[in-house]
């Protein structure tokens, strides 16, 4: 066996051998999961970011697909992250840490005798408080005139959801430089094609922020 062969056979399984060692010594919890859980719901009790962190989780549980996140059942095991440090450069393409979650939106079927209002107050939440959100979200909808099968987007800020469909809204400070546009595209979402239905969660025009305001960004599971 040649000198230059041998060199790179010994640098091709050092690579093989180191690899799965970062990855080992990542600090985690082994969660077993419980009625209700979701890896969003267990990341945010560790304070943590689920933009930030589902790479790792991925990772570390040898998922293939972000789609398997949101598919747990009660009495698997999975594997999550502790420290920031455990992360940092492993996303492809790492969303800003200090975005936070501002709200869900839940796709919500009308059925008979039902009001925004009642809905609102069977949840526990002041509807007062979400009202202009339900009309931004709900443009084409007169909120006192519902018929039985309409469908609405209904926010709410409540973190223990008792479904697994819903919208998660993120917040973001444009930071110098940005614009709306790229903010989005750093999230995965098309801006020119879905412009307008990306407005709806923003009151203020895209054309009219600046450094230091407040960008929501909708996102939609697989």
């Amino acid at each position: 066996m040649s000198k230059r062969f041998t060199a790179l056979f010994l640098c091709v399984m050092l690579f093989v051998l180191l690899l799965p060692a970062a990855f080992a010594e990542v600090d985690y919890d082994t969660v077993t999961i419980q009625k209700g859980d979701t890896v969003l719901k267990l990341l945010k009790a560790r304070d943590r970011s689920y933009e930030t962190d589902k790479y790792i989780v991925m990772v570390l549980n040898k998922l293939d697909r972000e789609s398997k996140l949101e598919v747990l059942s009660i009495g698997d095991t999975l594997k999550i992250p502790k420290a920031v440090k455990d992360i940092e450069g492993a996303a492809p393409h790492l969303i800003s840490s200090k975005d936070t979650i501002e709200y869900y939106v839940i796709p919500y079927k009308i059925q008979k005798g039902d009001t925004i209002k009642f809905i609102y107050k069977l949840w526990g939440l002041p509807y007062n408080d979400y009202e202009d959100i339900i009309k931004d979200l709900n443009p084409d909808k007169d909120l006192d005139k519902i018929f039985i099968g309409d469908l609405f987007f209904l926010p709410t800020t409540e973190k223990n959801l008792k479904t697994n469909v819903y919208t998660t809204v993120m917040s973001h400070t444009l930071l110098q430089d940005e614009t709306p546009e790229s903010v989005f595209t750093r999230y995965g979402i098309d801006f020119e094609k879905n412009q307008a239905d990306l407005q709806k969660y923003n009151p203020a025009p895209f054309f009219t922020l600046k450094t230091g305001d407040k960008l929501l960004i909708p996102l939609v599971w697989d």
